[in-house]
């Protein structure tokens, strides 16, 4: 026996009554399939019945009927158009009527569906949407202005901007009204702030208004857009630094248009807000003719946003509540700025080029200041959208600063002395106390909460900045050789120390673990591609570091990376002809470390091994002084007839301590030394009479250390044997 007709089926069971269409709406709506709305014998009774649902008097019943007539629309179209007539009436009675939020919601859809799937039918278009599109965008202006729910809004304010693009001429008359719902929305509020998805919402569409001035006048009203908007800004950024001295402002000064300061500011900070929204909108909107964007007067806005400090001061009187207001909000203002200039580096790229240096040395000496982590993640999305869409900066000093600054956000990864082994000074507790911590060592083991490296979202959101920055800067900028070949050196650490990191220990997230180790794999390998880069002597040390398991990323890192391996070993292009590397290609190691390289790693607070034994050294330099063994007497004969060589002491092992060393010369007689009697000069045998000699044979001489000082300027020669004096005749 054939199955029944998935319409028949529904239609028996599903739609019986209104109270079980109500019920199961969900599974009628899962169950419709294109095929089942092929014409049948079936779908004129399907189309009755949801008919007669949109006219019952149950307001569940035509709410599902409402539904149904949205998913038989999407699916057929042939069924839409033979039905738009009479249902799009019906929905147009809704939204003029006091109805529930659901019920709106599904007549919103269901005639934004209906007046955009047909632009390609001329009849429908002169007999439905001619007709409805005016009446229908009046009615979700009301909406917008009277309903308090948000979702509501904001579907009305994008169902109106799909009405605005695809019918500009006919929503020429409304346009007026249209910006004024769009001014109210955008002009901000206080003490609440405007909802978000409001805002997105309302800034799309006044940013798609220039389209009902036609081909013609749409590139001038886009122009008036984007002037009223800048003029916004500025008045927001004056009412936002009252108490500061005066910026380069287009506009003069004006009082704030609320008394009480809270509000005030509060309003000032919401509209500047918007106004950046709004801005950033009518930048990546379409225009039918070409435009000229004002990149100027918005860059000149930007870095005065980005100028905005706690630190300036000015000589007038101030109100100290006022005061203390408009410094709680410099670091809201940086953020906005940043946004802003992504937006703007976004659509402009390289015509960006000229501001891009002054950029990099105001977001350098943010990030220096050691924001806090929302802030700096920020301004590192910034820096690597400006470094993406435009040409490095041309100067070597601020590209160096810039990385300076970029890798004390990845210093943290490289933290990796447990809490329980730090050392004490000698000068701490007692024996007593040490011995009773060394009984209680074990306990760590039983401790349940360990501390992580990012213990916020945030922080984790600026390891992965901080990556992407650094990757870009390092790409095309100019750096010093030593400040290049440290954050080779630093990214190389990373690469080989985070496998051996357990993934709670970096982050609750466990998936950041594989996100930053794929992350670090993909720039050692690519900066390890050149012959004359550090990394290039670590190729093997980068490759063995891939080689772990992880999610999706790393994986993907693996199949890549025979290729990558093969681009190493066997180039495409033919070999660079270069007598002898770089300078960066000499400095992996510590021992080849240079003295600048040397002081850029120690003004990142980034130690070594060697360095700790260094610190222990200098805290007891006489501990580790060398001391010369004592030598060996000698029996030396009188008649010796050759000269004596000039012998020096073997110099003792240099010692880096921070008190001045002193030669074993110049150091005070030992015990053994002062009981020793007095040398014998060999002159003075020399000078003896021959009688004296001739009675005694061997003279034992034994040499001791003499105090003699050490005159670095001159120094006087050696006394040499005089061999004629000492005759038998």
């Amino acid at each position: 026996m054939a199955s029944p007709h998935p319409l028949k089926s529904l239609l028996q069971s599903q739609l019986a009554s209104d109270a079980s269409s109500v019920l199961h709406v969900s599974f009628v709506l899962s169950t419709l399939t294109e095929d089942s709305l092929s014409p049948s014998p079936h779908l004129q009774k399907w189309t009755s019945r949801v008919t007669s649902l949109l006219h019952s008097k149950d307001a569940g019943a035509r709410w599902a009927g409402m539904c149904i007539a949205y998913r038989t629309s999407s699916l057929s179209k042939s069924t839409m158009l033979e039905c738009a007539q009479s249902w799009a009436g019906l929905a147009m009675s809704i939204l003029t009527r006091s109805e529930p939020l659901p019920m709106l919601k599904a007549s919103v859809r269901y005639l934004r569906h209906v007046l955009s799937a047909a632009t390609d039918v001329p009849e429908f278009q002169r007999q439905l949407a001619t007709p409805t599109v005016p009446k229908f965008s009046q009615a979700l202006v009301f909406i917008v202005e009277n309903v308090a729910e948000y979702e509501l809004k904001a579907l009305a304010i994008d169902t109106l901007k799909d009405m605005v693009l695809l019918y500009p001429s006919l929503l020429r008359a409304l346009s007026s009204s249209i910006t004024d719902m769009c001014h109210r929305i955008l002009n901000g509020s206080a003490p609440q702030r405007t909802n978000t998805l409001l805002l997105q919402s309302a800034a799309s569409l006044y940013a798609a208004l220039h389209y009902t001035g036609g081909k013609v006048g749409a590139a001038n009203l886009w122009k008036k857009s984007v002037d009223e908007t800048l003029q916004c800004l500025w008045a927001a950024l004056m009412g936002l630094r009252t108490t500061f001295p005066v910026v380069n402002s287009p506009l003069p000064s004006s009082r704030p248009s609320v008394d009480d300061p809270v509000l005030a500011v509060s309003l000032n900070l919401d509209r500047l807000q918007c106004s950046i929204a709004a801005l950033c909108s009518l930048l990546r909107t379409t225009v039918q003719r070409p435009v000229q964007v004002p990149a100027g007067r918005i860059m000149g806005f930007c870095l005065s946003l980005l100028a905005c400090t706690a630190d300036e001061e000015t000589e007038v009187h101030i109100d100290a509540t006022v005061r203390a207001l408009e410094l709680a909000i410099v670091p809201e203002l940086q953020s906005s700025a940043c946004d802003l200039l992504c937006c703007l580096a976004k659509t402009t790229q390289h015509r960006l080029t000229p501001y891009i240096s002054r950029l990099v040395v105001m977001i350098t000496y943010h990030l220096e200041q050691n924001p806090p982590p929302e802030q700096r993640c920020r301004l590192l999305k910034c820096i690597q959208t400006l470094l993406s869409n435009s040409f490095p900066p041309n100067t070597e000093l601020s590209s160096t600063r810039l990385v300076k600054a970029i890798m004390r956000s990845l210093t943290p990864l490289l933290s990796t002395q447990p809490e329980g082994n730090s050392t004490e000074p000698n000068s701490g507790p007692s024996k007593k106390s040490r011995k009773r911590r060394r009984d209680y060592e074990g306990d760590d083991v039983f401790r349940l909460s360990k501390a992580v490296i990012c213990s916020s979202p945030a922080e984790e959101e600026v390891i992965l900045c901080a990556l992407d920055a650094l990757q870009v800067t390092m790409q095309g900028a100019e750096l010093q050789p030593a400040v290049r070949s440290l954050a080779c050196r630093v990214l190389l650490s990373l690469s080989l120390s985070l496998p051996a990191m357990s993934r709670s220990s970096l982050s609750q997230d466990i998936h950041l673990h594989s996100l930053v180790h794929a992350k670090l794999s993909e720039m050692c390998l690519e900066f390890a591609r050149g012959t004359t880069s550090v990394m290039g002597r670590s190729l093997g040390l980068v490759l063995k570091s891939t080689m772990t398991e992880g999610n999706e990323h790393t994986m993907k890192t693996k199949h890549n990376m025979l290729q990558e391996v093969d681009l190493l070993l066997h180039p495409r292009g033919p070999p660079l002809v270069r007598p002898l590397p770089h300078v960066e290609a000499l400095s992996l190691f510590r021992a080849e470390e240079s003295n600048e390289e040397l002081t850029a790693r120690t003004s990142l607070s980034l130690t070594t091994t060697y360095d700790a034994n260094v610190m222990d050294v200098e805290a007891d330099p006489i501990m580790m002084t060398p001391s010369l063994p004592e030598p060996t007497p000698q029996s030396v004969p009188v008649h010796l007839t050759m000269p004596t060589p000039r012998t020096t002491a073997p110099a003792p092992p240099i010692v880096l301590a921070s008190r001045q060393q002193t030669s074993s010369i110049t150091a005070a007689p030992t015990k053994n030394s002062a009981d020793a009697p007095p040398a014998i000069s060999i002159q003075q045998l020399a000078d003896s009479p021959p009688s004296a000699s001739r009675k005694t044979t061997p003279v034992t001489v034994k040499p001791t250390l003499i105090p003699v000082a050490v005159d670095d300027e001159e120094e006087e020669p050696m006394p040499t044997i005089d061999t004629e004096s000492d005759s038998d005749g």
